[in-house]
């Protein structure tokens, strides 16, 4: 009788691991007949990681991003006004933009390119692995402050009144970087494994 307990107890247990790898094999197979996703965070080079200053590259993303946030930050501080804004005010409102937080910005991979990603690009809703932190937020603040010694903040908030955009201006005239003879892009390199 005892080994009739013993082979039971044995068939018990061979019959739920092979119910196991059943399962495991069917879901396989629906994955591969669905199709998956994978993601990985985009590779990094020493210039990426390591440097100070925005990758050239990134230049025309790292614009938009600034003239975005000057643009919401105009449109919040102008928006029940009836008088124009007074120097001390405009000086305010752009330094208030290039101290805030840029956290929430960093790189992704989208379509084979390295992009910024953050609100006021498109690239923020594309489906992918931001890596955020580290030396982007720096990077994001001195261009701010570059372009606010360039131009002026008095120059910037004219051209916000005017019918021409801060991104036309700062980002797409001939000396900004997305325009097409500035315009320069990095394709994403694929010498990681994916998991």
């Amino acid at each position: 009788m005892a080994a009739t307990v013993d082979c039971s107890a044995l068939l018990l247990h061979v019959s739920f691991v092979l119910v196991l790898l059943f399962t495991i094999c069917a879901r396989a197979q629906q994955e591969q007949s669905l199709g998956s996703i994978k993601f990985s965070g985009p590779d990094v080079n020493s210039e990426e990681s390591e440097s100070m200053h925005m990758p050239d590259y990134l230049k025309c993303d790292a614009c938009r991003i600034i003239a975005y946030q000057f643009t919401e930050k105009l449109k919040k501080v102008t928006k029940k006004r009836t008088k124009p804004l007074s120097e001390s005010e405009i000086i305010d409102t752009f330094e208030e933009v290039c101290e805030s937080s840029w956290d929430d910005y960093g790189i992704k991979e989208v379509d084979g390119l390295k992009r910024l990603s953050g609100a006021g690009l498109e690239t923020k809703d594309v489906p992918g692995v931001m890596q955020g932190g580290g030396k982007w937020p720096f990077r994001l603040k001195e261009m701010c402050y570059n372009y606010v010694g360039n131009e002026g903040e008095e120059e910037l908030y004219d051209v916000f009144k005017s019918k021409t955009t801060l991104e036309k201006f700062l980002c797409k005239e001939a000396n900004g970087p997305c325009h097409p003879k500035n315009r320069k892009l990095k394709k994403a390199e694929k010498d990681k494994e994916e998991l």
